[in-house]
């Protein structure tokens, strides 16, 4: 299953971040990941094998989008 789900971390990569943890529920996956501006911590909607690359990809620019705004505030 670590195989299956390295694709992910590898794509967080791709995008300038490092995967720090992941927290598995019953029925979602949340992600903590280091960015050049500090940690986050992301909530998807379901687990990582459930969502393609690309959804993942876009989910998680986009709660990237929100942590940012969120703290100009």
């Amino acid at each position: 299953m670590a195989r299956a789900l390295s694709k992910y971390k590898v794509e967080l990569e791709r995008m300038g971040l490092t995967q720090l943890d992941v927290y598995r529920y019953p029925s979602h996956d949340e992600i903590r990941v280091k960015t050049p501006e500090g940690v986050v911590l992301i909530k998807l909607p379901s687990h990582r094998e459930a969502m393609s690359l690309e959804e993942f990809r876009d989910y998680v620019a986009k709660e990237l989008k929100k942590a940012k705004e969120s703290k100009k505030k």
